[in-house]
């Protein structure tokens, strides 16, 4: 058996180490055992030899897992500095503080509520940390007017048509086929050109009156500064975090 690598960072590579799958032997589909096994050189040209192995445990497996994905990250060029993390099937990218239009398109409120109803206007935004994967988007807000590293906190996105989870309610939503870093602009775009409909959970916001309220004095202008205590920390999420579970990385 031969094969050939296609890597640009890798000068040369040779067989180091075995992992044998095992299946049931009572007819049942799938992977139930494996074995971890060093790999001797064969000499003088000739065929490797594989040695006794050891039972592949859960750490064994990781350490291969992340070892190889490692590896297998994607080696770009240069970067713009709003680019936080590129994967083989994610782009994490940063939007700076500012402003934004809005637009708003959510059903009255029941009586004795408030909502915010159907409009548009222009509103401050928090910084925020986007991810693309697949044909699904996730949104997370950041304190602060600097550049995110990987101790950063993310927070709950104060708007509407996001989950808990940070997933974005994409509906209609017209999205990207690609999730490279060029791509950004138009997840953007497709993001900010789409109506905010309705809240996804329970308090995306601190602010007294909900998230409706907080959006109505946003687009009326109540606020010179974004006002960053109204954001919500989600527990045990950082920026670290994120990327290691879009890498696969991330303990269960």
């Amino acid at each position: 058996m031969s094969f050939e690598v296609h890597d640009c960072a890798a000068m040369s590579v040779k067989l180091k180490t075995a992992i044998l799958l095992y299946e049931n032997s009572n007819g049942h589909s799938g992977t139930s055992y494996a074995t971890i096994h060093p790999v001797d050189a064969g000499e003088n040209n000739g065929p490797p030899v594989i040695r006794a192995g050891r039972p592949a445990d859960r750490s064994s497996l990781k350490s291969v897992c992340a070892s190889l994905l490692e590896a297998s990250r994607v080696r770009s060029g240069v970067l713009t500095d709003n680019i936080l993390n590129v994967g083989l099937e994610h782009v994490v990218w940063w939007q700076r503080p500012g402003q934004r239009t809005y637009f708003f398109d959510c059903r009255p409120g029941a009586e004795g509520s408030v909502s915010v109803g159907k409009r548009a206007g222009t509103g401050l935004t928090p910084g925020i940390v986007f991810v693309a994967k697949g044909q699904s988007m996730w949104a997370y807000a950041v304190k602060g007017d600097g550049r995110p590293d990987a101790d950063t906190q993310l927070c709950h996105l104060p708007t509407m048509n996001v989950w808990e989870d940070g997933k974005v309610c994409t509906g209609s939503m017209p999205l990207p086929d690609s999730t490279v870093a060029e791509s950004v602009a138009a997840w953007e775009k497709s993001f900010w050109d789409s109506n905010f409909s309705h809240p996804n959970h329970p308090k995306p916001v601190n602010y007294k009156g909900g998230v409706h309220q907080f959006c109505i004095d946003l687009l009326d202008g109540k606020f010179k500064k974004f006002p960053q205590r109204v954001l919500r920390p989600i527990k045990g999420l950082t920026l670290g975090q994120l990327v290691d579970r879009l890498d696969g990385l991330a303990e269960d």
